[in-house]
């Protein structure tokens, strides 16, 4: 009776062992160490502004623009195109450092047709007549110096009409003195209106180059027009 009470003492610590030891040793679930955030990348969708992702995402205009080596123009951005908005922790390159903002030579005054403003719309906070945000040398910045009564932040040059339209000024596709004349990608101030459906238009950052203003003649119906 001895030897069988051992044995089965035996046993039963065994038993014990071989059923708590594995639990003992169960893996523990791994903790995820917090990382810093990373940058969100978004797609452009057409409508869609440096300006208006910006406030989506709590940024500004113009560290999207240092954030993206492929934009060229900080005025010019392309549905579809990719954008990587930066985290609020990340160092950005200032890619327009050392650019001097100076005036151009020739600013004639809006004539007093040209400043008709109807403002059937709200104005959005960021859209203020007040100087000129644009970036100097391209084409929007000379649009706004041309026309100081039109917002800032209308968008690409290709966006200022439907930009404009939206905030209750006056659009269109009849020329005037005085209008800022819209195409794809660009806009540019009418210096006149031609009697063989021509104008002549007066822009910067167009076929002389960045930064340079030229003056030349367009037939007047590829363009739309910001009265």
């Amino acid at each position: 009776m001895t030897i069988k009470s051992s044995l089965t003492a035996i046993i039963a610590v065994f038993s014990v062992v071989f059923i708590v030891a594995p639990a003992a040793h169960a893996e523990q679930p791994k903790t995820t160490k917090q990382t810093k955030d990373t940058p969100v990348i978004v797609t452009v969708q057409p409508g869609d502004t440096l300006s208006s992702i910006a406030d989506a995402h709590n940024t500004t205009y113009v560290r999207i623009f240092d954030a993206n080596d492929t934009i060229s123009d900080p005025d010019l951005i392309n549905p579809g195109e990719q954008l990587r908005i930066p985290n609020g922790d990340e160092q950005l390159p200032d890619r327009l450092a050392g650019q001097a903002q100076q005036p151009v030579a020739y600013q004639a005054a809006p004539s007093a047709a040209s400043t008709t403003v109807r403002q059937s719309a709200p104005k959005r906070a960021y859209a203020s007549t007040a100087g000129n945000t644009y970036y100097y040398g391209y084409c929007t910045w000379y649009a706004k110096q041309r026309r100081p009564d039109l917002p800032n932040m209308l968008g690409n040059g290709g966006q200022w009409v439907a930009s404009a339209a939206a905030l209750g000024y006056a659009t269109g596709s009849i020329p005037r003195a005085g209008a800022i004349a819209e195409t794809t990608g660009h806009v540019a101030y009418v210096e006149s209106v031609n009697g063989n459906g021509t104008i002549v238009i007066s822009e910067m950052n167009g076929p002389a180059g960045w930064g340079v203003v030229d003056t030349r003649t367009v037939p007047a119906n590829q363009y739309r027009y910001i009265y």
